[in-house]
Formats: C-alpha cells, structure tokens, sequence
C-alpha cells in the first residue's frame, strides 16, 4: 500500500486525516515511524480494527479514483467537443467554394439597385443586389463590367458637349466599370462613380450620359442591366497577368500603377487584390492623378492600406490644383515624377495605366519610353 498507492509517510497521514480527524496524525509523522506502527498506534487512540481501518482508506480511495473518472469524462467530451467543431468549420470551407455562385455569364442580366450613397457632391456609390446571398459578382481581377443605359440628346441636336455625337443614331448606350467591392462580396457589389453634370463647366454643357443617368435611380425602384466579364487583361496572381487570354507578364516582383480619375477603380481592384493574399509578395507604387484634392476616390482606403503594408505599397499623388500647404506633387504627370514615384525599369517590373485618353497618350506613355520602361511591360486598361 505504501508503496503502490502513496509516495510517502506524509501522504499517507494526510490521507487518514480525512478518516480519522480527532486523531493528531502529524505528531505521528513527525515522529518517524513506519506505516505498520502507526496503524497499531491509530487502534489504541481510537477503538477502530486495522481492517477497518484498511476499508475506510480503500473506500476514500475509491472515491477519489471516481472523481477522477469524472473528470477524465468531462475532458474525454472536451476533446471530442474541439475535435467536432474542427470538422464542422472543415466542411464549412470545403462547402464555400461550392456555397458561392458566379452571377456573370457574359450575357445581359438585369440587378436591382438596393442602396445609394453620396460620398461627395458628384461621387456616388451605388450598391447593386445580385439573386441570393451565395452570389458573387464572379468577375477576375483585372476585368470589368458592361452597364446598359437608354441614349438622351444633347442640348444642340446631334452633338453632345459641343462636339458630334457619335452615339447619336443609338437607341442605347454603354460603358465599363470596375466595382470597389471586394471580389468575394456575397449578394452584392458595388459600383463607384463621378457624376458629370450638365452645365457645371462650360466646356461640358451636356454633362455625361451614363453617369447623370445612374445618378436618377432609386433604391428598391429601379434596376439596371449589365454584361460582362469584359477586358483583354486578367491578374492570374503573385505578379502575372493574362492578356488577351495568355501569360505575356509572369512573375513580376515590381509593379506601378498610374490613374486617372476614376481610373483608380481597376487599379483599387488590383491592388487589395495582391496585398490580401499572403502568397503574393509583388510591391506596389502608385501615383494617383487628379483634378483637384477633393476629387481623390477612395482616399482613406488607400491611405489605410499604406499604413497597413508600409514596405510595400507606395502611394503618392499629383492634382493639378494644388491647394495651400498640399504636400504631394502639382501638375501634370512627366518623367521627373514618373522617376521619382515608379520602380525604374527592369525585366521584373511592369507598368498599368487607366485614366482619360489624353493622360495615357501624352503623359504617361512618352514619358515612360523617356525613363526606358520596355512597351512590352506597359499595360493599359
């Protein structure tokens, strides 16, 4: 018993304490003698027989043991209970990619607009539903959408913004857009725009069809139609691209981006695109070019996503009215800035380009031959 059960004398009087209360055990112990004399000692203070003395300690004995059978009980469901929901969040995975639908089949589907917000006096923010919540948009990185809208004449009849309207003879028209939603939005995207209002600049008497157009729709009354995927160029992931359905950018390990306007919304795409995945380790520049400060589209996300990859994603802008004490660039984009704001050519860096015409063709794509960028490594959206 005092061997098997018990590592020693103390444990012993300890444990015939709990039997024997009105018996000093620890002046027994201190005493020094063998288990045997203290049982003899423990009959003459108490009329109790060894063996029944030997019952009582192999009953608190039991005891203990089925207590302790109920605790290996409760960790046994434990463990089973980890275990278990360690499957169901396995399954739960599994289930997701077959849980999430693509709604974009390249054909015209109409979807309900469900809610409107007004970032500034001409930007909105237009949230669009699709059939159910395991809806995605299922559009790849890098592509847009087509957006439907009825044709409207001019003020002049046959122009619009003082020139010849080459739409003219439509009974419909379209445009291309790249939502800000994240690619895995359920349910939903959503798409982000700049009003062009008629008569707010003399130059633009007309304004813009497409955007004045979605800017009258109402949530929960209204709907639009859209297309897509459209684009010749797809991010595959970890710094390649597909264009026109074929690797001709693999493993770029640099990557600068110029927009302009709201150009920035393919680029938005690309960019939370690398950084939000941990296999991806393709840096980032970008230089945003704008009117004036107040029209820098998503601005406190871009920043945010500086703060959170420091090392990675560079962000600078331009506009080209620069207000008192504006600490970014002024004007427009030349091949000092260009310099100074992209990672310098190299086999292992490409340039994207998405803003207004002019932009690309007199800015950006001479100025970059200028610093030796190869028009191979240039995309344009």
């Amino acid at each position: 018993l005092q061997v098997t059960l018990l590592p020693n004398n103390k444990a012993i009087s300890n444990y015939l304490g709990l039997i024997f209360p009105q018996v000093n055990h620890q002046e027994y112990y201190t005493m020094g003698f063998d288990f045997k004399e203290y049982l003899q000692r423990l009959q003459e203070a108490v009329p109790t027989s060894t063996r029944e003395v030997h019952e009582m300690y192999a009953k608190h004995l039991l005891e203990q043991v089925g207590g302790r059978k109920n605790l290996l009980t409760l960790g046994i469901l434990c463990i089973f209970f980890f275990f278990f929901c360690i499957f169901v969040m396995v399954l739960l995975l599994l289930e997701e990619p077959k849980r999430k639908k693509p709604f974009l089949c390249k054909e015209r589907m109409s979807v309900p607009l469900i809610d409107k917000i007004i970032v500034s006096h001409d930007v909105i923010r237009l949230r669009f539903g699709l059939p159910s919540k395991d809806h995605v948009l299922g559009l790849p990185i890098g592509q847009h959408v087509v957006v439907y809208a009825p044709n409207t004449a001019g003020k002049k009849e046959g122009d619009w913004n003082g020139r010849p309207d080459i739409e003219v003879a439509e009974t419909e028209i379209e445009r291309k857009y790249t939502p800000v939603s994240p690619e895995n939005a359920l349910g939903h995207f959503d798409l982000m725009l700049k009003v062009y209002r008629g008569g707010e600049k003399p130059q633009f008497p007309d304004g813009g069809k497409m955007s004045q157009y979605l800017d009258t729709l109402k949530p929960g009354e209204d709907s639009i139609e859209i297309d897509g995927p459209v684009g010749r160029v797809r991010y595959v992931g970890e710094g390649s691209f597909a264009i026109n359905n074929k690797i001709q950018q693999a493993g770029k390990e640099n990557l600068g981006m110029i927009a302009g306007g709201t150009g920035i919304t393919p680029m938005l795409q690309l960019i939370v695109a690398i950084l939000s995945n941990p296999k991806d380790k393709t840096n980032i520049w970008l230089l945003f070019a704008n009117q004036t400060e107040e029209d820098i589209l998503e601005r406190e996300r871009l920043e945010d996503l500086t703060k959170r990859f420091p090392t990675r994603f560079k962000l600078w802008y331009t506009v080209d009215k620069a207000p008192k004490g504006w600490t970014y660039s002024s004007g427009f984009i030349d091949d000092k800035m260009l310099k100074e704001h992209m990672p310098p050519a190299d086999p292992k860096t490409a340039i994207c380009i998405c803003g207004p015409p002019p932009m690309v063709k007199f800015a950006c794509l001479p100025n970059l031959e200028k610093l030796d960028h190869a028009k191979e490594n240039i995309i344009t959206f």
